[in-house]
C-alpha cells in the first residue's frame, strides 16, 4: 500500500512533462508566450481529456476501441457551454 502515493506522484509528474512538452507548440501555433493563461489551460484540458478516456478504457469490462473514447474526449472540453 505504501507505493500508491508513488505511483500517483509519477503519474502527475508525467502529465506535467507531457504539458510542458505541448506548450511550446501550442504557444507557436497561437503566436502567444508559452507562460501565457491562454496555452496552459487547453494544455492541460487535452491531456486530462486523454487521461479520463484511458481511465474509462481501462476499467470498462468490454473495453471500447481506445481510439474512439480517445476521439470522444478531445471532442467533449466545451467550456464556452457552460
Amino acid at each position: 500500500m505504501g507505493s500508491v502515493p508513488a505511483i500517483w506522484m509519477r503519474w502527475l509528474a508525467v502529465g506535467r512533462e507531457m504539458q510542458d512538452q505541448l506548450v511550446p507548440a501550442l504557444a507557436a501555433r497561437e503566436g502567444v508566450p508559452e507562460d501565457s493563461m491562454e496555452v496552459r489551460l487547453p494544455a492541460c484540458a487535452l491531456l486530462d481529456a486523454i487521461g479520463v478516456a484511458m481511465e474509462r478504457w481501462a476499467w470498462q469490462d468490454e473495453a471500447e476501441d481506445v481510439a474512439e473514447l480517445t476521439r470522444r474526449a478531445l471532442h467533449c472540453p466545451r467550456i464556452d457551454a457552460l
